[in-house]
């Protein structure tokens, strides 16, 4: 066993390296003040939104900075009046959510701190990837979390 343990560190460090030069991480920084002014009815300025899942119960929302162009293959434009948020909110209601199905607010940064927009769902984070011309294609919530948010079956209606 002895004679492994050199070996076996080498192989883990050999994984280190190779673990390292992967894609870049894009960080998704819990923000209370997304939820603060979402759960408020308040869109925050400076973004162009977007939601994903069900129109009456979107499963996320994104807001993209103006420097960025989102690939809207996953998103449908919204324009996020404070009505439009009151009916969503209503229907979100997260201070009565358990721990699994609170929405969370978190700022989506590059992985060298620049805020590309925000996101507002009970997915913690998803996959973010950069294109030419500061073209970002953000994933949408799985379709499963629809049934875990509402306790309907399958994905979305």
């Amino acid at each position: 066993m002895r004679t492994h343990f050199p070996k076996l560190i080498a192989l883990l460090a050999l994984l280190l390296v190779v673990a390292a030069c992967g894609r870049p991480t894009f960080i998704f920084q819990e923000d209370l003040r997304i939820n603060e002014a979402l759960e408020s009815y308040h869109p925050l300025p400076g973004y162009t939104y977007y939601y994903s899942g069900p129109e009456n119960f979107p499963l996320a929302i994104l807001g993209i900075r103006p420097e960025y162009r989102l690939n809207r293959e996953f998103w449908i434009p919204v324009e996020l009046t404070e009505k439009k948020l009151q009916g969503w909110m209503e229907i979100i209601d997260n201070p009565h959510r358990n721990l699994q199905t609170r929405y969370h607010g978190k700022v989506i940064r590059t992985p060298e701190g620049e805020e590309i927009g925000i996101w507002y769902s009970p997915q913690e984070w998803s996959t973010v990837k950069m294109g030419a011309d500061r073209e970002v294609t953000i994933y949408s919530p799985f379709n499963t979390l629809y049934h875990t948010v509402t306790g309907n079956e399958g994905g979305f209606p």
